[in-house]
């Protein structure tokens, strides 16, 4: 198989051998790709960095695929290190979410668009909880927000709700300090796509949560450099 200059984001880079690179890489066509660059040092490993948006041309069989060729379109490199701490969160929750080569074009403009928005605000937070969202659906995990399930009623903003992963909220007594245990309120503005400033730590802690079920309980690396999320 070979696929010429796709269009790409590198995502994470780390050295193989003497003078090879393994780049991850997000394409707009076949999704999170694994790919060796041989002898990368001596040809392009200053283009191939995080945040560049790049063609790639690739070759191969198996899980692990040559890299070919690399054409630099622009580089999102941000001397910001909120900015630059944020981007590797989202990259670390990529590469461990989104199965390899799973073809999702919706998602490589979700990271796109992700990317312009926190380099121009790094301060906003309700970003990264939209983005967190968003890739829990493409990744087939959509969230069921505004209708409890079990008692078959519309959520209410005043109401106390007990989260069931890949099932929904249900009505609860109250809140307790389990990530599962959320405001009505705050479940009706993600479901209306409404960051609002004084939701977002009710919402930065369930979806925290929600992220780590489906990450099987294994924490996200990236927080311990920058509490972002």
């Amino acid at each position: 198989m070979r696929v010429e200059l796709e269009a790409a984001y590198i995502l994470h880079t780390r050295a193989y051998r003497e003078s090879s690179l393994l780049v991850y890489a997000l394409t707009a066509e076949h999704g999170v790709v694994h790919l060796i660059s041989r002898a990368a040092k001596k040809k392009n490993g200053n283009m191939i960095q995080p945040l560049t948006k790049c063609y790639l041309t690739w070759s191969g069989k198996g899980s692990l695929l040559s890299l070919n060729k690399v054409e630099l379109e622009h580089s999102k490199y941000t001397r910001n290190f909120r900015s630059h701490v944020q981007c590797l969160y989202i990259h670390e929750l990529l590469l461990r979410l989104v199965p390899e080569r799973s073809p999702a074009p919706e998602l490589f403009d979700l990271y796109e668009q992700t990317l312009e928005k926190m380099l121009k605000l790094p301060t906003d937070e309700g970003c990264l909880r939209a983005f967190e969202l968003e890739l829990l659906a493409i990744i087939g995990h959509p969230l069921q927000l505004d209708f409890d399930y079990q008692n078959n009623l519309a959520v209410e903003a005043e109401q106390y709700y007990r989260y069931v992963p890949d099932a929904g909220p249900v009505l609860s007594a109250g809140l307790n300090q389990t990530w599962d245990s959320v405001t009505g309120r705050a479940l009706l503005d993600m479901a209306a796509g409404d960051f609002r400033a004084e939701n977002l730590p009710a919402m930065k802690r369930f979806l925290r949560g929600l992220l780590e079920f489906y990450l099987r309980g294994k924490p996200v690396l990236t927080r311990q450099l920058l509490k972002v999320n």
